[in-house]
């Protein structure tokens, strides 16, 4: 895999192992950032709908789907958004009102973030997530987050983030390379395999 590759690299460069098991250190004003956007209490369920290729999204209809099976479960969704996908968060809100959308920069009232380290922060708070192959899907997976990783056009065995607890669903499994083939009950069924 790609991650593999890369601790393979580190490993050569510093001549110690190098897994991908160690946590990170980030600044205490993002997770206090952080906390303020996902205080203690409810269940927080990440759901990451974007991705660098349209073509590797899962559609949005079903992340607000997943989304509502989650508030139906007591849970609350969390949309992280990345900077492409902040136009999505109108429909959201609107069709999940009970879901949260962080901001890296509330001020702004831009919701989403471009601050990996704010995303990785508030992925810290999630007790599990789904993301597509995507950049924030391996933000998520750096906080070891429990995630379902949703994958067709790409390969997991070579895209997969390095998430400890890690559930690839793979539009190939239901003989598609096309993400509309993942079915919604599967994710939903993974989310619940994954809190149980």
């Amino acid at each position: 895999s790609m991650v593999r590759q890369m601790l393979d690299l580190i490993e050569l460069a510093t001549g110690k192992p190098a897994e991908p098991d160690v946590p990170l250190v980030l600044d205490a004003a993002v997770h206090l950032a952080a906390a303020k956007a996902l205080p203690v209490g409810p269940t927080y369920v990440g759901i990451a709908p974007g991705a660098g290729g349209r073509q590797k999204c899962w559609p949005l209809d079903r992340f607000i789907a997943l989304a509502r099976a989650q508030v139906e479960k007591g849970r609350v969704p969390v949309f992280v958004l990345g900077p492409d996908e902040a136009q999505w968060a109108a429909q959201l809100v609107t069709e999940v009102p009970e879901a949260l959308i962080p901001s890296s920069d509330p001020e702004s009232g831009r919701p989403g973030s471009d601050d990996p380290a704010f995303t990785i922060a508030v992925a810290d708070r999630l007790v599990v997530a789904v993301a597509n192959d995507s950049g924030v899907g391996h933000m998520i997976a750096a906080a070891d987050v429990p995630m379902v990783s949703l994958f067709g056009p790409t390969r997991p065995e070579k895209f997969a983030p390095a998430a400890q607890r890690l559930t690839v669903i793979d539009a190939r499994q239901f003989d598609a390379e096309d993400m509309t083939a993942i079915p919604l009950q599967a994710v939903v069924d993974a989310v619940d395999r994954m809190l149980g």
